[in-house]
């Protein structure tokens, strides 16, 4: 974990604005805080340190990790420090345009889709001598996009469990910033489960891995099962809608929080529960 880059950028006020414009990694946009309260629903915490002009907000986390978070409800890391982020995203200036892509699409569409994008900014401003200067001056290597591509795709899977945004308020979860599909909760635990692991409860799952010491893996499938049936809800409310909500899964998930000590989130399900009946 380094932060060399962050401390470099407060110090220079040079390379603060060449970060700000045009990677739009603004330290002066942290005073702003973000959009709206969040929380990690792990507990860990969080420091604002920049934000971007459309209301993203960076994040350093516990650890040390750069987690970002966008004015429209997803978030995902970035990096492992701030200083392999900001590999990223002077590396990457387009990177929110990239997220569609894994190192999967092989390089050649990768590099085109870069020189696209590339392209397209160059139209409006400069992006070579000043990515070329602050390389430079924060001690960055000069990488590939196709690398840099490979480790932000890294880091974005790493968001999940330990990294889950929450709205501080309500206690809902931030999509991800990639909307890849991850692997199912079952290739995580250990079982011997006959059968399709798809035919199993989701209790099945969530308790085998808060058994096997991975609590946050449960509390993020818990967590999102709950954010589904309160979008199911909403749905519910729309003038003509006919469909019927089976409130009893909401008891099973208070009661399974409470098993993982999250007593906001159990009282969130009773609180739906209730409103339900």
């Amino acid at each position: 974990m380094t932060d060399d880059c962050l401390r470099l950028l407060r110090q220079h006020r040079r390379l603060a604005e060449l970060a700000a414009f045009p990677f739009d990694f603004d330290l002066d946009r942290a005073a702003h805080g973000h959009g709206e309260p969040v929380r990690l629903a792990s507990g860990g915490s969080l420091e604002v340190v920049a934000g971007s002009d459309t209301g993203g907000t960076y994040f350093v986390c516990a650890d040390g990790s750069l987690l970002y978070a966008d004015s429209e409800g997803s978030a995902g890391i970035m990096g492992s420090s701030v200083d392999e982020a900001l590999e990223v995203v002077v590396g990457l200036p387009g990177w929110r345009d990239l997220l569609s892509l894994t190192p999967a699409d092989g390089e050649t569409a990768i590099l085109a889709r870069v020189a696209e994008i590339e392209e397209e900014i160059r139209e409006y401003h400069g992006i070579d001598e000043e990515r070329a200067e602050l390389r430079t001056a924060l001690g960055l290597p000069d990488r590939s996009p196709v690398e840099l591509l490979g480790m932000l795709h890294a880091a974005l899977l790493r968001t999940e469990p330990d990294f889950l945004l929450l709205n501080a308020d309500e206690g809902c979860a931030y999509d991800l910033l990639d909307r890849h599909p991850r692997p199912p909760l079952w290739e995580s635990v250990r079982h011997e489960v006959p059968g399709d692991p798809a035919d199993q409860p989701l209790s099945t799952w969530t308790r085998l891995a808060a058994e096997q010491g991975m609590p946050e893996l449960a509390r993020v499938a818990l967590i999102r099962r709950l954010d589904d049936i309160y979008l199911d809800q909403s749905l519910l409310l729309r003038p003509g809608s006919s469909k019927d909500l089976d409130p009893a899964p909401l008891l099973w998930l208070a009661g399974e929080f409470e098993r993982l000590g999250d007593l906001a989130q159990a009282e969130r399900a009773r609180g739906l529960h209730t409103s339900l009946r």
